[in-house]
């Protein structure tokens, strides 16, 4: 009897944390937010799906390969061709063509996370029959450039790009917020006008022509830094090889923050509370690291989740001037093949669109840690 009474107790009050949880104003607001990404995210892989299936079949197949099956036969050149639709997701097994509103209903399915297996089995014009199966949680196909599951080469690449992102993210506001404060303590004074020249020069300067300097500047064993041996390359076993591509991500990065941080820290030095502040004689370093820094950062922090999570796609002239395996060239080395890689471009658009959406949401979550005044509403 004691032990029914205390299993209902329990019952109740998960019950009634359940009720107060739906009560949060915070939590609506996260549970409306998540809904309402979910359903976007399940449009935008309709949508794709819809207009990749737009495209002609000879998208799918390299024709040149399927006629010089079909010189030898025509039934194997058939076969090829049957395999390959297969394989793009254009046609079943047995080479009749999938309707499109089953290919989007597979593909959502596909990518929700519930554990399961897909197999895949298809004859191939030499009559041998190939069987396999996936096990996983979110299947987002398989690519064909790389030869792999979508899911594991997103995984392989997107650890290196995670930790250039991780670096730039801190160098960049570890530089960039001391000389944004700095050019706002005296606007028009010293500083603030090196902070002005240096922001000038840095924006005038294309990206690309700076990396291509960087690039040879540093790299180059018989220059100026040949002595630290950074090396022209990325190379896994020497982490000395990444100095070069973050340094350049983080020098053009510094002046976006920075300048942000000036603007914010000196509308909030005109604000009534820092003349309030002042009256009952605070000092000014006091004034402004414990009051206005942390009112001018809640619109840099904000950006922070979207700042991060975006750059862990990859930047596509950096890893590619530093041959750096990451996730930035992985879109154009899918469209860039004799035949698009279908199954890399769609995982590549869900991976994309669910970082952004994530990233949004953070950004929200964040704003409210760093500002207690602000509230998240549901409606």
């Amino acid at each position: 009897m004691d032990t029914t009474l205390k299993q209902e107790n329990k019952f109740l009050v998960a019950l009634k944390k359940v009720g107060r949880a739906f009560k949060n104003q915070t939590f609506l607001y996260i549970v409306k937010r998540v809904l309402s990404s979910l359903f976007t995210l399940v449009l935008l892989v309709a949508l794709v799906t819809a207009l990749i299936r737009l495209l002609p079949d000879t998208k799918f197949y390299d024709v040149a390969t399927y006629k010089k099956i079909a010189g030898t036969s025509k039934v194997m050149a058939n076969r090829w061709r049957s395999m390959q639709l297969f394989l793009a997701g254009r046609a079943d097994a047995n080479g009749n063509p999938v309707p499109v509103l089953y290919s989007i209903g597979r593909y959502i399915l596909n990518i929700l996370p519930y554990y399961k297996t897909i197999p895949q089995s298809w004859t191939d014009y030499s009559c041998t029959t190939v069987l396999e199966s996936w096990t996983g949680f979110v299947y987002l196909g398989y690519s064909k450039s790389m030869s792999s599951y979508v899911t594991n080469v997103i995984a392989s690449r997107m650890g290196i790009s995670f930790r250039i992102s991780l670096y730039t993210i801190i160098f960049s506001y570890l530089f960039a917020v001391p000389l944004g404060i700095a050019m706002a303590k005296k606007p028009g004074g010293t500083v603030d006008k090196i902070g002005n020249v240096f922001i000038v020069l840095n924006y005038a300067i294309p990206g690309l022509v700076f990396y291509l300097v960087m690039w040879d500047v540093l790299g180059n064993a018989n220059g100026a830094f040949g002595w630290a041996n950074f090396g022209l390359a990325y190379d896994e076993t020497r982490p000395l090889t990444l100095v070069p591509p973050i340094f350049c991500i983080v020098f053009l990065g510094i002046p976006g923050i920075s300048i942000w941080v000036r603007r914010f820290m000196i509308d909030e030095l005109s604000s009534d509370y820092v003349k309030f502040a002042r009256s009952k004689g605070l000092s000014e370093n006091r004034i402004m690291y414990t009051h206005v820094l942390r009112n001018a950062m809640v619109p840099l922090v904000r950006n922070i989740p979207a700042t991060f999570l975006g750059a862990i796609i990859g930047s596509y002239y950096v890893e590619k001037i530093w041959t750096i395996p990451g996730t930035g060239l992985l879109l154009v080395k899918a469209l860039q093949g004799v035949t698009p890689d279908i199954d890399l471009i769609e995982g590549l658009t869900v991976i994309y669109a669910a970082i952004s959406m994530v990233s949004f949401l953070l950004g929200d979550l964040i704003t409210i840690l760093f500002d207690p005044r602000i509230k998240l509403e549901s409606n």
